[in-house]
């Protein structure tokens, strides 16, 4: 098992063993100077690979003072730190929220003092009202974050089920915005579109998501991409892969707008006016490759408007980005020079992915109070 031994910048008094996400399992253990994060892979709801987990903590043949898991009670790593507990006195849990430890994995990964303005966008985390986040604005320092934005809340009909057809979620951005159903949906029988709006209207299996990754999923569906999946992400990466396919003539400034509202405090941003905008280019029978391009240059320029507003409120200059959404190359390498150009400090990660693997590093640190 190959582990990265990560220098901190000062010694902890307390050993923490943090046992990562759900998906793209992976250990870190913090000790005096160091943390050793385990490559990740596997998924802990899969026995086989549960199993394996389990063996590699026995390999480890430590004693931690601090087990760290993710805030989400069902997840089995969250399960298996209550059993590690209980069968050791000393030990104590602590519950991490999954994008802070994005943030967290970010700035041990670029060892970044002082506060950041930290942006997690994935596909789902359980958040700390309960609902299922996943295009999350924080900042502070690992000590301290602190939601500063998010996405619109929308409901997911039949829960799981939307994460593996994207189309249900595709149905309920439309529906909630009293936007005409496509006719790429209406391949749907009647009744089952009705059994969705019946679940969305009567809060039925229909969780809310603040999530970046159903935003993509639903936005893949509407244009005839990928109704249904077969992997992680594959709706987001198919609806990039598109833009490759738009002649040079469409101009790459175009694009959607997101709107911003404060409420009590925190920046809501609403994809409203997207969804709209993407309905009206399928009715004027604009491309797939044109529409995919005008909504990530929207989310590109959507991050840099909520960067621009919280520095003004908090005058915070670093950016931090973390999450499976930012494996997207056109994202990366299209936000980084809108906010340089405005005088931020872009970090991406440097020896960790973006994904799930690097929550583990996160736990540690927040863990650890690193």
């Amino acid at each position: 098992m190959d582990y990265i031994k990560i220098g901190l910048v000062n010694r902890r008094k307390k050993s923490v063993l943090a046992l990562g996400a759900q998906s793209k399992a992976s250990l870190c253990f913090v000790k005096g100077d160091a943390a050793y994060l385990s490559e990740s892979g596997g998924d802990l709801a899969n026995l086989k690979d549960l199993k394996i987990f389990e063996n590699r903590i026995k390999a480890l043949k430590i004693k931690p003072e601090i087990i760290a898991c993710d805030l989400h009670p069902e997840y089995v790593s969250t399960k298996l730190a209550k059993k590690l507990i209980a069968h050791s006195s000393w030990l104590i849990v602590k519950e991490i929220q999954h994008h802070e430890a994005h943030i967290a994995s970010n700035i041990v990964d670029n060892t970044i003092k002082g506060n950041v303005i930290g942006i997690a966008f994935d596909g789902t985390g359980f958040g700390r009202d309960g609902n299922v986040w996943g295009g999350e604005f924080f900042i502070g320092a690992i000590k301290g974050l602190k939601r500063a934005a998010h996405l619109k809340y929308v409901p997911m009909p039949g829960g799981e089920a939307s994460i593996r057809e994207p189309r249900r979620m595709a149905f309920s951005y439309l529906y909630t915005s009293n936007l005409p159903i496509l006719p790429i949906l209406t391949r749907l029988d009647k009744d089952r579109l009705g059994l969705l709006a019946q679940m969305i209207d009567r809060g039925i299996n229909s969780p809310l998501t603040s999530s970046m990754g159903r935003l993509f999923d639903a936005v893949a569906a509407m244009v005839g991409i990928r109704s249904e999946v077969e992997y992680e992400g594959q709706a987001a990466i198919e609806l990039e892969k598109a833009i490759s396919h738009q002649p040079p003539a469409i101009s790459c400034k175009k694009r959607y707008d997101f709107k911003y509202k404060n409420e009590d405090g925190i920046i809501v941003i609403d994809w409203k006016p997207v969804i709209k905008g993407i309905v009206s280019d399928l009715q004027n029978k604009k491309t797939k490759a044109e529409i995919s391009l005008k909504f990530h240059n929207a989310v590109c320029h959507m991050i840099k408007d909520v960067c621009v507003i919280l520095r003004k409120k908090y005058k915070i200059i670093k950016v931090c980005m973390s999450g499976g959404v930012f494996q997207n190359r056109y994202l990366r390498e299209n936000t980084r020079p809108l906010l340089e150009e405005r005088g931020f400090k872009v970090y991406l990660h440097k020896r960790l992915p973006a994904h799930d693997g690097n929550i583990a590093l996160g736990q540690a640190a927040i863990a650890a109070g690193i």
